[in-house]
């Protein structure tokens, strides 16, 4: 008797235009993923940051603490006027506060590589612009209304410290030159020494890049002398027109748009994010 054994089920392959059809799904998928992947990412960068803020602004007043309400000196140029790292703001934090110097650097800085963290050790500030220390910067106006009352807060402090600007990250994102600096200024803008400028030199004898960024999707992290973080639009501001007075920021009672005695008031307005450069009137002026 023959055995007929039964018919093997026809096998078939996938045909070119399967094929093609199911790696077009699957280039749309990705082109629809990625975006959404690359939002997330920045977002937790963010998210990072602003947990870094809250630990400087914790080892601030940690400091305060120990200093009788004092914050720390120096919000000055390293490069330019040679002040050492054991001088500087973050310098004191990092002694006893604040160990971890990676605090010190938000993590989507394009030059977050490039940190120099043995320079916290050191007695000599660096020459390079390439190589700066501190990703955040103390707002300069509390040092430019003359050492030392205006540090102590507490005591000289604005009339609405939740509204006030302490400290921010800082840039520029590109533009950095990789040159030694000294008196001549070469390399600002000043992103050395932990410093956050009122207006970045934007007058005619500067028109370098600026420390204001867009790191975060068009937004930066400042923190204000409460300890609030805050997520403000940085791609608005640097659209506006820098200038001296703005009349939403002089509502706010903006010490630069009512009263500042100088001619360089000349500010970036944050006032549609509720933040500005110092409320109020400085007492001893």
């Amino acid at each position: 008797m023959d055995l007929v054994s039964p018919a093997q089920p026809e096998r078939r392959g996938f045909t070119l235009i399967e094929v093609l059809v199911v790696v077009a799904l699957i280039a749309l998928l990705v082109s629809i993923l990625l975006p959404s992947l690359r939002l997330a990412r920045e977002q937790s960068k963010a998210v990072v940051c602003q947990s870094d803020l809250r630990q400087i602004m914790l080892g601030l007043r940690l400091y305060q603490q120990d200093h009788r309400g004092w914050l720390p000196l120096n919000a000055w140029s390293e490069y330019d006027w040679g002040v050492s790292k054991k001088n500087l703001w973050f310098y004191k934090l990092q002694k006893k506060y604040m160990p971890d110097p990676k605090i010190y650097i938000c993590p989507s800085d394009p030059y977050g590589p490039n940190f120099d963290y043995n320079a916290l050790q050191g007695t000599q500030p660096h020459r390079n612009a390439r190589v700066p220390s501190c990703g955040y910067g103390l707002n300069y106006v509390v040092r430019h209304f003359g050492e030392p009352k205006s540090f102590n807060i507490e005591r000289f402090g604005p009339k609405r410290p939740m509204a006030t600007i302490l400290l921010a990250e800082v840039g520029p994102d590109s533009g950095l030159e990789n040159v030694p600096l000294g008196s001549n200024g070469m390399g600002q803008p000043w992103r050395d020494g932990g410093r956050l400028v009122w207006d970045d030199g934007a007058r005619p004898w500067y028109a370098g890049p600026t420390w204001l960024t867009v790191r975060h999707m068009g937004t930066i992290n400042m923190s204000s002398m409460d300890g609030a973080v805050h997520q403000v639009n940085s791609a608005r501001v640097l659209r506006t027109r820098v200038r001296t007075t703005y009349e939403d920021c002089a509502r706010g009672d903006c010490y630069f748009c009512k009263y500042h005695p100088y001619a360089d008031a000349t500010h970036y307005n944050f006032s549609r994010d509720r933040l500005w450069w110092w409320t109020g009137q400085i007492p001893y002026y």
